[in-house]
């Protein structure tokens, strides 16, 4: 009896999955859009591939797994009338017909995930899950007699942890393919399904949990930033004048560069400096881009305490035009005027501008409704803030500058 997977059966997203060559794919998707299907199908593939070593399936928790993974992948065997037998007390499938052997493993407790070395592992909704389920797995997959070795990964992006980083900042580290689904691709639910949830979601909501796109959900995001709206690649504006957006920051001072288009702007680079100051950031500015215009905001007129120069005199003798307001704008007015233009399509950014995208999906209001600020975070998207807000002000009365 062969078991056998047609690939012509799987939808788009499931299909790039599959075939997928890198060490860690990873298929993020909304409700129903067939993650769990074909994770378990792979992981099926993977004990025919690894015959007599074991291979993991991560779930956050048991009750989960008797939810999801354990039932789809018994009626995967089931239909094809394969040999197996489910061991309830060691969660593990043995399967008889080529010594196939997939452990069922709960994330809730990552300690319980050691032991012997493993051919391949798949964790289950990742972005729900502890960090240290990944250390676990990346530290067990490597059987010397597995003829293939792989981690991968299915879910809906619910939280931006450790599986939003692997994902965006880490691919490159730890090989990520990233591959997304969305609800309303499956043909095979019923059309009521997928209507049900447009009509009990919001906007972010319905981004994420039916178009599987990384939106922050947890706690109320500052940008309207929309990584699926926001993010592409240009090479048709390469003409256009350049600026930069500079918020002034020693622990992590950052610059955006962008192309100055006619009603928005497109951000093509960035610079971020720890434990630096002005100068350190003029220097570097101006050594890329001579002679361009910064957008900083107003706290650079005023002299630091480690120099007889303003901010805004260190970056002019650097030889780089300055524009900005008298007085700092209002955070209000500053963030609307920012979020119209990613809402409106008038601000894009490039897929390699990292820095500006995770601090705009990861800064967040805190409890008096004020941006929360901390080392890592809000740095790059208040600098963002400034151009926006002074050339296309949400409040028209607001006038002045201080320029070059």
């Amino acid at each position: 009896m062969k078991f056998v997977i047609n690939k012509a059966n799987l939808l788009p997203a499931q299909r790039k999955f599959w075939d997928s060559p890198k060490f860690m794919p990873l298929l993020v998707g909304g409700y129903g859009s067939g993650k769990t299907h074909v994770g378990s199908l792979r992981m099926i593939r993977n004990s025919y591939i690894n015959a007599g070593i074991p291979n993991q399936y991560v779930s956050p928790n048991y009750p989960m797994a008797k939810r999801t993974v354990i039932p789809t992948i018994r009626s995967f065997l089931d239909r094809a009338g394969v040999n197996y037998r489910f061991n309830k007390q060691d969660h593990e499938f043995y399967i008889h017909n080529w010594d196939g052997v997939i452990w069922i493993g709960s994330g809730d407790d990552p300690d319980s995930l050691k032991g012997p070395n493993l051919a391949t592992a798949g964790i289950d909704e990742p972005f729900i899950q502890k960090a240290e389920v990944l250390d676990q797995m990346l530290a067990r997959v490597r059987h010397p007699d597995a003829a293939h070795h792989e981690i991968f990964l299915t879910g809906t992006a619910e939280q931006l942890n450790w599986g939003y980083e692997v994902a965006t900042d880490r691919a490159d580290d730890y090989g990520v393919d990233v591959i997304v689904a969305s609800t309303r691709d499956n043909t095979h639910l019923p059309e009521e399904y997928v209507q049900r949830l447009l009509a009990a979601y919001s906007d972010d909501q319905i981004a994420a949990y039916v178009d599987g796109a990384f939106i922050n959900l947890t706690s109320g995001t500052v940008s309207d930033f929309r990584r699926d709206v926001n993010v592409e690649h240009r090479e048709d504006i390469r003409n256009a004048p350049i600026i930069a957006a500079l918020d002034f920051n020693v622990d992590k001072m950052c610059t955006a560069i962008g192309y100055r288009l006619e009603n928005g702007i497109h951000w093509f680079d960035e610079i971020v400096l720890r434990d630096s100051n002005t100068f350190d950031m003029g220097q570097a500015i101006a050594s890329k881009y001579p002679g361009i215009t910064v957008y900083p905001d107003p706290s650079g007129k005023n002299r630091s305490s480690s120099s007889h120069q303003s901010s805004f005199q260190i970056l002019r003798d650097y030889g780089l035009t300055v524009i900005a307001r008298h007085s700092m704008p209002s955070q209000t007015d500053s963030v609307n005027a920012a979020n119209r233009l990613w809402r409106e399509k008038r601000m894009t950014v490039e897929p390699t501008c990292r820095e500006i995208i995770r601090d705009h999906e990861l800064t967040v209001w805190d409890r008096n409704g004020k941006i929360k600020k901390d080392l890592e975070r809000s740095h790059m998207s208040e600098a963002v803030y400034r151009p926006c807000e002074y050339i296309w002000p949400i409040n028209r009365g607001f006038v002045g500058a201080i320029s070059r």
